[in-house]
């Protein structure tokens, strides 16, 4: 080759090849439950795993030597394709927001990449895996079946997904469901990347000890202890092992409040978990007691409704502090032997309350309600066998109206998969 061409080349190459280059010394593997997008530490061990990478963090950012983070999140199959993709990028931005939080690192060197379904990790975990119920047809479902099946007239009437649904009456599915789903339902901080410049050069060859085995005195080298490729810090095959049984995910909570059970006033009360934050009651009590020989009465019906936002908590959904909103009314008919007051009321107010769980299905509760009542009630006095009217009053009144000290059973864990599951 002519040697003006060669040294051309060079000119070209040789810049390009001085330049720094990134390299990946560090990564981290967390897991989210089902359907969540806030990152927990304590679910699955994770602050185990992420700890040693935030210390590297702060550790290389303290000597400005980070190139960027990337932070790639992927999801489960179960869901929509739309609730998975949006549910990726919510827990992208949910660790992005931890490591920022935790590490003060400049936001502009993290990279977030959405994933989405993670199809290519699923594979690879089912062909790893000898447990995997009918492994070989579920495999070639993964290889030959496309994520959807379009009919003549472009309507979908089928896929990827569901095919695995219906193969063997959904045994496999349901097995992969509990066994490899909640891996896949992670976001992964992969590939901590630092400036080539700034990492240790290896010694001379003269220079490297003799004995390779005696490694106590060698230099701190991070390419041999920390480098990771993106694809194994994905897969984490070693790092976590598939969970023996699910971690519960309650929709409904069914309670009554035993201090009105106690007062002899039978209550109950049903509260909905629309996510993480917000829940919504209503609750219901009656003592409908009478005597009317000795003109006792004790009645009270009343329905309420109340809207609760939960505060962060890295527990559990169920568990923590919450702040609420509530309204109601009932009706009341009240007398001890003496004058009665027989009325209606109607009162709204705002609530703040602690729950704490103590097995996977029960909990306590424990709240203070105050608020605005208002009542308008006539009063009656027995006389000769009858109830003698006097007059009609009202009542305006702010200040505590409920105190809470419930027995609480949570109830549709839809983290239990289900056998025969259909798209």
């Amino acid at each position: 080759m002519n040697k003006h061409i060669i040294t051309f080349l060079l000119t070209l190459i040789v810049p390009f090849a001085a330049l720094p280059q990134s390299v990946a010394t560090d990564s981290a593997k967390v897991y989210f439950r089902l359907g969540h997008r806030q990152y927990d530490p304590s679910f699955q061990s994770n602050d185990k795993g992420m700890q040693p990478f935030l210390d590297e963090i702060r550790r290389q950012n303290a000597a400005s030597n980070i190139e960027s983070i990337t932070v790639r999140s992927y999801a489960s199959p179960d869901g929509t394709n739309t609730a998975n993709k949006r549910l990726s990028e919510n827990r992208c931005k949910s660790i992005t927001g931890y490591l920022i939080e935790e590490t003060r690192i400049d936001p502009s060197l993290i990279r977030a990449e959405a994933e989405g379904v993670a199809w290519e990790e699923l594979r690879r975990m089912v062909a790893a895996d000898a447990r995997v119920p009918w492994q070989e047809e579920v495999l070639e479902v993964l290889d030959t079946t496309p994520l959807w099946v379009f009919d003549n007239n472009g309507k979908v009437v089928g896929g990827r997904k569901k095919s695995l649904m219906d193969l063997r009456g959904g045994v496999p599915y349901n097995w992969l469901f509990a066994n490899i789903f909640p891996q896949l339902r992670n976001a992964v901080a992969v590939s901590l990347h630092v400036k080539a410049a700034n990492l240790p050069q290896p010694l001379p060859p003269a220079q490297e000890p003799s004995d390779k085995s005696d490694q106590s005195d060698k230099p701190d080298d991070q390419s041999d202890q920390f480098v990771k490729s993106d694809q194994s810090a994905i897969s984490g095959q070693a790092d976590t092992k598939p969970a023996a049984d699910h971690d519960p995910y309650h929709r409904m909570a069914l309670k009554t409040n035993l201090i009105y059970d106690a007062l002899l006033m039978p209550n109950i009360e049903l509260e909905y978990r629309f996510n993480d934050r917000w829940t919504v009651n209503a609750e219901g009590g009656v003592a409908w007691w009478k005597n009317d020989p000795k003109h006792k009465y004790y009645q009270i019906m009343n329905l309420s409704a109340e809207g609760r936002y939960w505060f962060k908590n890295y527990n559990r959904p169920w568990h923590g502090h919450y702040a609420g909103v509530f309204g109601g009314g009932g009706k009341y008919d009240l007398e001890n032997g003496g004058r009665g007051y027989l009325g209606e009321m109607g009162y709204a107010g705002v609530s703040y309350g602690f729950m704490f769980p103590v097995s996977r299905c029960i909990s306590f509760e424990a709240s203070i309600g105050v608020g605005y009542l208002y009542t308008r009630y006539k009063e009656y006095m027995p006389l000769d066998g009858h109830y003698a009217y006097q007059q009609t009053s009202r009542t305006n009144y702010f200040g505590p109206l409920k105190l809470k000290f419930a027995f609480v059973w949570r109830f549709w864990d839809i983290n239990k998969p289900k056998k025969g599951a259909k798209l």
